[in-house]
């Protein structure tokens, strides 16, 4: 990993996105896999859950969970999983200082015969907060969970703020073709965000994958890999066709660079990880990835 970190940083930012294999080891995404399941069958057995209500903080289809938000935020055990030194090492490197979680993560799950399916976009938003509740309409921003997606027409981009920022995506199953493959269109991060460019209907953005759809890539993976991408990089995913009782889980958290200020408007506080700079953590097996 050490000799090739400068390489996978820097196809990661040729191509906008990276796949690291043999992160995690089978009995680490066990112990992972038993933590997720824990998590949703406790918050299934209440209205609320850790403060969150169960039908807002679970999202099901044909009787699956296929989301589960505020992952790191119920699941406190699991947060230790985004602190790999391999994922904090690669972080570090692209984007050049320490780093900071700026989402508590969502566990996306493709359960075979589900109907879950998601089209062309990018994540081009912020979870942050006013410094002045009482001076802003909430109605004209996604509310969640007490804070605010603020997205790049609603905040002064004097700078591309999402090239300072990178999802993880920790693949707890084999990632494959049937079974509703993240697919990404390589370089599309660096347009920048789509709204920025006028493109309020969308129509910008859909001229763009129809002119670039013949270059999408799946990002097939391993179980226990890790991939990473920036947040304005398009990518979608369709259903899972994958044998019946298939599962396709990965959870996905934000990280960005801590120095990171958006004028006017604040990082959410009321979550430590969000606050305080990540660390490695030691306890991992590393033999995978030697």
């Amino acid at each position: 990993m050490h000799t090739s970190i400068s390489g996978l940083v820097n196809s990661l930012q040729t191509q906008g996105f990276i796949t690291v294999e043999n992160v995690f080891s089978d009995r680490e995404m066990d112990d992972f896999t038993r933590l997720l399941n824990q998590s949703i069958e406790e918050a299934l057995s209440s209205e609320s859950y850790k403060g969150r209500p169960t039908d807002t903080l679970l999202g099901r289809a044909n009787d699956t969970v296929w989301t589960l938000w505020e992952l790191y935020g119920v699941c406190e055990e699991g947060l230790r999983y985004t602190r790999h030194p391999a994922i904090i090492e690669i972080l570090e490197t692209a984007l050049g200082e320490p780093v900071v979680h700026a989402s508590p993560g969502t566990m996306f799950d493709k359960v075979a015969g589900g109907d879950a399916s998601i089209g062309w976009h990018q994540d081009s938003f912020f979870i942050m907060d006013p410094p002045d509740w009482d001076a802003i309409d909430v109605s004209k921003y996604r509310y969640q969970f007490g804070h605010l997606h603020v997205r790049p027409n609603q905040m002064n981009m004097d700078e591309d703020y999402y090239r300072k920022s990178l999802i993880v995506r920790i693949n707890v199953d084999e990632q494959t073709s049937e079974n509703g493959v993240l697919r990404v269109l390589p370089g599309s991060y660096l347009e920048g965000p789509f709204e920025l460019h006028g493109d309020q209907t969308g129509k910008i953005q859909s001229a763009y994958v129809e002119a670039h759809k013949s270059e999408a890539i799946e990002c097939v993976a391993g179980r226990g890999s890790v991939t990473f991408y920036y947040p304005t990089t398009l990518h979608s995913s369709g259903i899972s066709t994958a044998a019946a009782g298939t599962h396709r889980r990965a959870a996905a958290h934000r990280m960005r660079a801590s120095s990171i200020r958006v004028p006017g408007w604040e990082w959410p506080t009321d979550w430590t990880p969000g606050v305080i700079a990540a660390e490695a953590e030691a306890g991992f097996d590393l033999s995978p990835l030697s």
